[in-house]
């Protein structure tokens, strides 16, 4: 028989932006809320758990990591680790970021395809992980991040090639399919971030594969060209978007389409301003070039209706995972409202990477559930400490 719960806070809010519940209860049945309320009366035989002065929240999301690497401030001291080695290490990133409150992370580049195998041990129940959103290898043209990120990069080039990697990643797993549409701050000195890659022919043969197979896809773009190609040729999200500010038609454009910023203020964060040594200067002074564009994009996408979803990039340098919740209260400086950084990183994120099971604590959907000390919608900061619970579909991990 499914077990029964009955979860008791001080607070609801359900990710939706609807005023939070105050007291608030959700009853689970099996891995499915079966109803919310401020009080719900429960069958005889459900387990009581009560969280006194807590508020309960969707399971977060994170849209935009890579759990085959730590946050170091050159990953490729990494690089001759044996898989066996690299792929513990990514069940321990994985473990972080669920015990965080993240039961939901979409991975948008691994190595070598460790990563479908991470799942499937997670499916058999040998570790514990997130949710699982996987894109395999990154879809890019010839590049210098395909040598700087080994085993990270499907290099294609001409529409053909393209068809066929994005093909690939599908037959290996893939849920999402990855593409970059300008160059990578964390590429070697000669990539410009700000140039344009695919053309916008390669890029709409990527969008129509994936969207033929039933798979969404996110452009990496830095760049206003890259971005314009990559909205054009019809993508779903926009990783980073460092540039939109140059170009406020193409943030309209984007809102009316309904394709998703994931703007990764993390990412520039730690690149810019390091907690430590280690990150070579062409790097830093690319990062720290980018942050006052990162911050203008972020408030026109505010300002123009864009639809933003919470993402990390965590494993670029200094950004851990366990660590994904920093990202909120960016956001909040940014001039999000606390309660709407929430919903980015719930029912935003769920619409975001096409689960509409999750993000949102509603009767019949998956009971992802995080339950935090104190009230997030007036200190965003609170997210930031460990949470006192964390279910997983029912399944209480935390």
């Amino acid at each position: 028989m499914p077990r029964v719960l009955l979860l008791t806070a001080a607070s609801l809010f359900d990710g939706t932006g609807s005023p939070p519940l105050r007291p608030g209860a959700v009853l689970v049945d099996g891995d499915r809320i079966k109803a919310i309320g401020k009080r719900i009366d429960a069958p005889a035989d459900a387990t009581r758990i009560d969280l006194p002065g807590a508020t309960m929240l969707p399971g977060l999301i994170d849209c935009h990591v890579h759990l085959s690497d730590a946050g170091l401030p050159d990953a490729t001291v990494q690089d001759q680790d044996p898989p066996s080695l690299r792929t513990l290490r990514m069940a321990d990133h994985a473990r972080r970021t669920l015990e965080a409150g993240f039961t939901t992370v979409r991975d948008v580049g691994g190595r070598d395809h460790l990563e479908f195998g991470l799942r499937r041990a997670a499916a058999l129940g040998l570790v514990r992980t997130p949710r699982l959103v996987l894109a395999g290898k990154i879809v890019s043209m010839t590049t210098p991040g395909a040598a700087s990120w080994r085993g990270m990069y499907r290099q294609a080039d001409g529409v053909w090639d393209v068809v066929k990697a994005v093909r690939e990643q599908v037959a290996a797993g893939a849920d999402v399919i990855k593409v970059m549409a300008t160059g990578a701050v964390l590429a070697a000195g000669h990539e410009r971030p700000g140039v344009a890659q695919f053309t916008t022919a390669e890029l709409r043969a990527a969008v129509e594969t994936a969207h033929g197979l039933g798979r969404r896809v996110a452009a990496h773009a830095h760049g206003i060209e890259g971005i314009r190609r990559a909205v054009e040729a019809g993508v779903d999200t926009i990783e980073h978007g460092t540039h939109l500010h140059e170009d406020p038609g193409v943030a309209r454009e984007m809102a009316a389409r309904g394709v998703f910023l994931v703007p990764t203020l993390k990412a520039l964060t730690g690149m810019a301003t390091p907690e430590g040594p280690g990150i070579p200067e062409e790097i830093a002074a690319k990062a720290r070039e980018r942050k006052g564009d990162r911050d203008a994009t972020f408030r026109l996408a505010l300002s123009e209706g864009v639809s933003i979803a919470m993402g990390t990039d965590a494993a670029t340098p200094f950004n851990r995972h366990g660590e994904n919740a920093q990202e909120l209260g960016m956001m909040v400086q940014l001039g999000m409202a606390a309660r709407d950084a929430i919903v980015a990183a719930t029912s935003t994120a769920a619409r975001a990477i096409a689960r509409e099971d999750i993000g949102v604590l509603a009767p019949g959907k998956l009971a992802d559930i995080a339950a935090w000390d104190g009230d997030p919608l007036a200190d965003i900061e609170v997210v930031r400490r460990r949470p006192l619970a964390v279910f997983l579909a029912g399944d209480r991990v935390v």
